[in-house]
């Protein structure tokens, strides 16, 4: 290793570092970069936080105030978003996997290009959500409500859509979206 790249790398830690310890979760808190890996922020309000490229990893967030967070390019696999209010939240470029979003109001949040393979949406309020080139392989979405929702370029293999409700919703080039509705 060079000594350019072990600079470059002790000041990566030394920003994660810093994210870590100004990350004071609550309404418009900054812990973009953070590591709240298995955090219990239930019932929490975060109204507006900035977790911009965190890592959320099974971190439980249910019952929530997270309308308007920015969850852009965070990693957040088999997070537990249950029953919270995600309306105008951002998940762009999110990786999803697995998270739980069970019954979530999530009307007008941006999932654009995040990865919900295997996620679970059932009974979700996602009205006007954008999915665009957004990954929902295996997702189940069984009675959520996409009403004005666009999967434009989005993937739906093998997702359950059982009593779903797709009224208006938008699917130009989606793959394996309801040919139907």
């Amino acid at each position: 290793m060079t000594i350019i790249q072990s600079l470059l790398c002790a000041c990566g830690f030394a920003l994660a570092a810093a994210a870590q310890a100004a990350c004071q979760p609550g309404p418009k808190a900054q812990c973009a970069g953070a590591d709240l890996r298995f955090a219990d922020l239930v019932g929490r309000d975060l109204q507006g936080a900035d977790f911009r490229g965190a890592d959320l990893s099974r971190a439980d967030l249910r019952a929530a105030n997270l309308v308007g967070a920015d969850f852009t390019g965070a990693r957040a696999p088999a997070a537990q978003f249950g029953k919270a209010y995600l309306a105008q939240a951002r998940f762009v470029d999110a990786k999803l996997t697995g998270a739980d979003f069970e019954s979530a109001r999530m009307s007008k949040a941006d999932f654009t290009r995040a990865d919900l393979t295997a996620a679970n949406l059932s009974g979700a309020w996602s009205v006007g959500t954008r999915y665009e080139g957004a990954v929902l392989d295996a997702a189940d979405a069984q009675e959520t409500k996409f009403s004005a929702a666009s999967f434009k370029n989005a993937s739906l293999r093998g997702t359950k859509v059982r009593f779903a409700v797709f009224s208006e919703a938008q699917f130009d080039g989606c793959t394996g979206c309801p040919a139907d509705w």
